[in-house]
């Protein structure tokens, strides 16, 4: 499209230049011609006065209907802004309170917090010495159980071990070999 454009302008140019006596037309314009005049001045005198009879009145008309359209929309603007500060500043009053509930619950959750925290300190404390204190009874009772056990595994051993040497009462390398072959049965055992 800005090629023909340009190519129009270039018609039109090359045509005022091309006119008769190769530059004649700019004298023409530029001379003062009473004839021209005076038409110029009546066609424009008829315009003007259909342009007042046909359009004046509509576009004076379109132009305060629209002057009137933005007078409502700036006092509306107005109302709508007021109501917006007044909305404004509810909404900070209730911010701020909510902000105090806030602070109050949270100074109250920490309070009981605090509460809590000491109260499973205690309670926590109570339980960890009830529990050591089983703890070291069942600590004392599975010694003794294991004491007792190996009392009655010795005694078996020992047993044993008196058993062999009475039935085969040998020399002393023989006695000592049995009771080698005890002690390595009972750490098989265990």
């Amino acid at each position: 499209m800005n090629k023909s454009k340009y190519f129009i302008y270039i018609v039109i140019f090359n045509s005022l230049f091309a006119a008769d006596g190769g530059g004649s037309w700019i004298n023409d314009w530029l001379m003062p011609n009473t004839g021209l005049t005076l038409w110029t001045i009546a066609t424009f005198l008829v315009l003007l006065l259909v342009l007042k009879w046909k359009a004046w009145g509509p576009l004076i008309d379109a132009l305060d209907a629209r002057a009137k359209q933005i007078e409502e929309s700036l006092s509306k603007a107005e109302k709508v802004t007021a109501e917006a500060e007044v909305q404004a500043q509810k909404n900070e009053e209730v911010l701020q309170k909510a902000r105090n509930e806030a602070q109050e619950i949270v100074g109250n959750a920490r309070e009981a917090g605090d509460k809590l925290k000491q109260k499973l300190e205690t309670d926590g404390k109570e339980q960890y010495d009830s529990m050591l204190h089983k703890a070291k009874e069942q600590i004392d009772a599975e010694k003794q159980k294991a004491l007792n056990e190996i009392k009655s595994t010795v005694i078996d051993i020992a047993l044993k071990a008196s058993e062999k040497v009475i039935k085969r009462n040998l020399n002393s390398d023989d006695n000592k070999k049995m009771i080698e072959e005890t002690v390595d049965e009972f750490k098989r055992a265990n």
